[in-house]
């Protein structure tokens, strides 16, 4: 701390200036007919907004600037080459996971004129092609080759890109990528040891070719589309519904013609967004525009800090938000302030775009306060009609300004003040700014209205802002590859980022909500999971779920959070407003029910019976002593027998439906997979199926993720099955019904994983890729399964291995 009691680090002065501040300045009146009084005064204030310059300036000088060796926030070619050598050291050991990493690193550091540039993406394409990544290695070659590669070694780049079109079966791709290597080698005319090596690595592709007689399809995306297509009166939703109005629900949208399960009811590119800061993801090479994590990321011009996927994200993110934000990210200004940088984000895409033409019976404005107020004056329903610029479906989502605390709003308005006069002092945005708002404001209202828009984005995110999600697929150290996202103890998602979504933002609340939502990259599908009839509601969840919290808990955290008293079914429904509490319960001594505390003493919920609570205890503390001892053993199978001890204890104790004993499940069920004991480990998932069912409904997350990692255990065992040298044909063969099982189980996985996840994501396509193996051979390895004939065990095979 320094002599005024703040950090010395300014990043961790920025909380502490905000509450200080808002302190001392809380007793400012706000009139009821808007905050903007409460901005006006804030950004006015000399004595707040010379702490603000003062604190960026501090920022500026503590973060943009050569942070060690091999850290700068700014491009440098020295830290470039280190990471490079790194990467070299790791490749030539063999370590191609860690030499990618580093590679990436000097790519981002590495000034894209410099020949490092180019070097870095071409040591890159070798690691992704070692990692079979090869579209991401066709991608690196492309960009070597487009920041001038040496010509004296281009010829490896076209070769190489030659072997990442035969991998991936594109015969003609392959063909002509070979042709250009030589029309270049005819170019460069090479010699010695470059022209022996080419000759062997072209001779040994063709011979590899000799192998691949035809294309395979290609791999195209496919995303989902709009039910019905789009409604021109309803921007990004499907023709079945329609957005309405009325004094008791708002705006909320109904269905007009019968939906089903697994339509799309909304496909929306978020207004704006921004990725979660990078501590808090699992690394830091997500797409500052599109939030996805694409492994080949790239830089911006001139920092280190920004990454993109690729270079239409880089464009669009460059002609709209960065060219304003690099001076920040440089600073490290945008990783501290939270929710407002989406805020600031959503001002800068105002901006880019151009504000609307107000209508022409409309007296100009000539304050920032005017203009704001006659953007809101139109209609907020037909807005989201084609007729309408898709500004004001933004501008009027509903804000919580007017009925927040005063503590609140000053906390907004002082944000809004320091981004202001960030873009004031460190940017040229005010010379650009005028012209995109298109009223002759003068320069004064003009940032104030820069910070009006801020402030009031800020008091509409807190009610409407969307999580952006990705698929979690990380794997835990020693884990089989089935047990990918575990959803015992974490949610299948991950949070990636944030964004704005005005049309999906119509959908009023439920705590048992009609819809799902789907995320390729930052971009939003609402999927309808189950069938409504004409005049149904569409029904989102703002977070709190009936399955999750007690009817009590959800409805403080909505009052808190949107201002609202939920009368939901789920919260009406008296029977249900302590579901929760039966996955946290006792099992009954006498009837197995679940026995939870009924006011002052624990009751079981099916037999009048007396709980012996204590002894309930001591056995809980034993088995937990017991699971914690089994999972200290040093082999596998130590391991699994004293966790079976465990969990029967556990099972004795806890209610069948208790999160502790799902959790308990999934680690025995993951260690008999380990040492190959697949049938004993499904029968385990499947009891967890049937207790996730019971929690969140058949067609959820929860229970499409047990399934999918059911449907791979059942591949495993077919695969050791097919691996044992010994098989006694004498003995019935299981693997029949095996096979029918695994198909069955597969399908529902894929439909499901369809609903819930989309079939962008590799798992679907694996598992999909397996389905049709199994399904087209079934009848024939059915037949010969005797004869040890599995002419499509080799294709299994492969499959099996990308789930």
């Amino acid at each position: 701390m320094d002599r005024d009691g703040l950090p010395e680090d300014p990043a961790k002065q920025w909380e502490v200036l905000l509450c200080i501040i808002a302190f001392e300045e809380k007793k400012i009146d706000r009139r009821p007919d808007g905050a903007i009084e409460t901005l006006t005064y804030i950004f006015n204030h000399k004595g707040i907004r010379h702490i603000f310059t003062e604190w960026i300036r501090q920022m500026i000088l503590c973060y943009d600037k050569k942070q060690s060796d091999d850290d700068t926030p700014r491009k440098n070619d020295e830290v470039a080459l280190l990471w490079r050598q790194r990467g070299n050291v790791k490749f030539r050991t063999e370590l191609f996971e860690e030499s990618y990493k580093l590679y990436t690193k000097s790519v981002l550091y590495a000034h894209k004129e410099s020949p490092l540039y180019s070097v870095a993406l071409a040591n890159r394409s070798a690691a992704s092609l070692r990692l079979k990544k090869f579209k991401e290695s066709l991608r690196d070659v492309q960009r070597a080759l487009n920041h001038k590669y040496p010509p004296d070694l281009q010829h490896k780049l076209y070769l190489r890109r030659a072997e990442c079109y035969f991998e991936m079966g594109q015969r003609q791709n392959c063909i002509e990528a070979m042709k250009q290597a030589v029309r270049h080698n005819d170019r460069v005319r090479l010699r010695g040891i470059s022209k022996v090596e080419f000759d062997k690595s072209y001779q040994l592709l063709e011979e590899k070719l000799l192998r691949l007689r035809y294309d395979y399809p290609p791999d195209d995306l496919v995303l989902p589309e709009l039910f019905m297509g789009e409604n021109p009166q309803f921007r990004n939703a499907c023709n079945a519904v329609e957005l309405a109005r009325n004094d008791e629900y708002g705006r909320h949208v109904l269905v007009k013609d019968p939906v089903k399960r697994g339509d799309v009811i909304f496909a929306e590119e978020p207004f704006a967004s921004v990725k979660l800061p990078d501590k808090d993801l699992p690394h830091p090479y997500y797409c500052d525009y599109c939030c996805s994590s694409e492994p080949a990321m790239i830089g911006c011009n001139d920092c280190s800090r920004i990454v993109y996927c690729d270079e239409a994200c880089h464009f669009l993110s460059k002609s709209s938000v960065h060219r304003w934000e690099c001076a920040g990210v440089r600073s490290n200004i945008f990783p501290i302030i939270g929710i407002a940088h989406l805020a600031f984000r959503v001002m800068l895409k105002y901006a880019q775009k151009g504000f609307p033409r107000l209508p022409p019976n409309v007296n100009p404005p000539t304050t920032a306060a005017g203009l704001m107020a006659a953007f809101a004056s139109v209609d907020n329903v037909r807005i989201y009609s084609d007729e309408y610029d898709s500004f004001y479906t933004m501008f009027n989502l509903a804000s919580n300004l007017d009925s927040s605390a005063n503590t609140d709003n000053i906390q907004y308005a002082l944000s809004s003040t320091m981004l202001t006069i960030y873009l004031e002092n460190h940017t040229n945005f005010f010379d650009y700014f005028p012209e995109r708002v298109g009223y002759p404001l003068p320069m004064s209202e003009m940032k104030l209205l820069c910070a009006g828009l801020i402030f009031r984005t800020l008091g509409q995110l807190v009610t409407n802002a969307h999580t952006v999600m990705e698929l979690n697929t990380g794997p835990k150290r020693d884990v089989p590859s089935c047990f990918l996202a575990n959803p015992c103890t974490t949610s299948p998602w991950r949070r990636v980022g944030t964004g704005v979504y005005p049309t999906a933002s119509m959908m009023n609340h439920s705590c048992e909500p009609n819809i799902t939502n789907v995320f390729y990259k930052n971009y939003l599908y609402v999927k309808v999971i189950r069938e409504l009839p004409k005049g149904g509601e569409i029904l989102n969840c703002y977070g709190p779920h009936y399955a999750r919290q007690s009817t009590e808990e959800r409805r403080d955290v909505l009052r808190t959070q949107y201002g609202f008293h939920c009368k939901c079914p789920a919260c009406l429904d008296e029977t249900r407003k302590d579901f929760v509490s039966l996955f946290s319960a006792y099992a009954c001594s006498s009837c197995k029910g679940p026995v939870t505390w009924v006011g002052t003493r624990m009751a079981c919920h099916q037999c009048p019976n007396d709980f012996p609570l204590q002894r309930a205890q001591n056995a809980a503390e034993t088995a937990e002593a017991m699971y914690a001892l089994a999972m200290r053993a040093r082999s596998k199978e130590e391991r699994c027998d004293r966790m079976v001890r465990a969990y029967r204890l556990m099972q004795q104790v806890l209610y069948r439906h208790h999160n502790i004993l799902r959790k308990a499940s999934d680690d025995l069920a993951m260690l008999y997979a380990a040492i190959g004991e697949y049938t004993k480990s499904i029968d385990l998932i499947k009891q967890n199926i049937q207790s996730f069912e019971y929690q969140y409904g058949s067609f959820s997350v929860e229970v499409t993720n047990e399934i999918r990692k059911m449907a791979n255990l059942m591949l495993g065992r077919i695969m050791k099955y097919l691996d044992n040298p010994e098989l006694d044909e004498r003995q019935p063969m299981p693997i029949k019904d095996w096979i029918r099982e695994t198909l069955k189980i597969a399908r529902k996985a894929n439909q499901l994983m369809e609903l819930n996840f989309g079939t962008w994501q590799p798992m679907y396509k694996a598992l999909k890729d397996n389905e049709e193996v199994l399904e087209g051979r079934k009848e024939n390895f059915i037949a010969a399964f005797g004869k040890r004939t599995y002419n499509w065990y080799e294709d299994f095979e492969q499959n099996y291995n990308r789930v």
